[in-house]
C-alpha cells in the first residue's frame, strides 16, 4: 500500500514542477515583449533679423496644441500621435531638439494634422499660464521690446494641416524624427518693422501673422539628423 502513494506523490511533484516551468517561463516571454517609441517629434526655428534684433527679443514662445494625428499616406485614414492638449516650446537657440516622442504604426505618412487650440474653460491647463481671470490662451511669447519685457498672450484657435514634402516611412523599431520648422519673429513683423506687443492697436495684426505664419511658414519634414534640413 505503501509504494501507490509514494508513486502517486512523486507524480503529483513532477507535474507541480512541469505547470511551474510553463508559468514561469510563460511570464519571462511576457515581460521581455515591450513597445518602444518610434517617432520623434522636434522643433526648429529660422528667422534672419540681424538688423532688428535690437528692438525685439524673444526668450520663451509655448503654443497650445492638440489632437496631433499622422495621415496615412494616399488615404483618409490617421492615426493618432498625441492627445494632448500639449505644451509645443518653440526652440529660439538655433539647435533641433526634440519636444515629444511616442509609438505609432509602422506605415507610410504623408501629412501632419493638429489643432493650434485655445484652451477651454473646462479643461485642466498643462500650463498655468494658459488660463488667468481674464481667459484662456492658445500661445503665450515672451521677449523684450526695445528693452522693456513683455508677456504676448493670442487666444486664436484653428486646425492646421502640414503636408510632407515627401512621405515619411516609420518602422517598427526604428527611431524617425520629423522636424517642425517655426519662424515666431514673423508674429510680430510688418513692412518691414517689428509690432510693439504691448500696443493693443496692433493685436489684430499679430493675431493675423500667427495664423498667417502658420499656414505658409510652418514646415515639417523627416530630419533623422536633427540637423534642420530635409533628409
Amino acid at each position: 500500500m505503501k509504494k501507490p502513494s509514494g508513486i502517486i506523490f512523486s507524480a503529483f511533484i513532477f507535474l507541480s514542477l512541469f505547470l511551474s516551468g510553463i508559468f514561469i517561463s510563460g511570464c519571462s516571454e511576457d515581460s521581455v515583449t515591450t513597445v518602444t517609441d518610434n517617432l520623434d517629434l522636434s522643433t526648429y526655428s529660422t528667422g534672419n533679423y540681424t538688423d532688428l534684433l535690437d528692438s525685439l527679443k524673444l526668450d520663451t514662445v509655448k503654443v497650445l496644441i492638440k489632437d496631433i494625428k499622422l495621415n496615412v499616406a494616399n488615404s483618409s485614414d490617421s492615426t493618432n500621435f498625441k492627445v494632448g492638449p500639449y505644451v509645443y516650446f518653440v526652440n529660439l537657440n538655433g539647435s533641433v531638439n526634440v519636444m515629444t516622442t511616442a509609438y505609432v504604426p509602422a506605415g507610410n505618412y504623408d501629412k501632419l494634422i493638429f489643432k493650434f487650440h485655445k484652451l477651454e474653460s473646462s479643461e485642466t491647463p498643462p500650463d498655468a499660464e494658459f488660463k488667468d481671470s481674464t481667459g484662456t490662451y492658445s500661445a503665450i511669447v515672451k521677449g523684450f521690446y526695445n528693452g522693456s519685457y513683455f508677456v504676448y498672450k493670442t487666444d486664436v484657435s484653428f486646425h492646421q494641416k502640414l503636408n510632407f514634402p515627401v512621405s515619411i516611412g516609420v518602422e517598427t523599431n526604428t527611431k524617425t524624427n520629423i522636424t517642425f520648422r517655426a519662424d515666431p519673429y514673423k508674429w510680430f513683423f510688418k513692412n518691414g518693422n517689428f509690432l510693439n506687443p504691448t500696443d493693443p492697436a496692433n493685436k489684430n495684426d499679430i493675431d493675423n501673422n500667427i495664423k498667417n505664419n502658420v499656414n505658409d511658414n510652418l514646415r515639417a519634414y523627416r530630419d533623422n539628423d536633427r540637423n534642420g534640413i530635409p533628409d
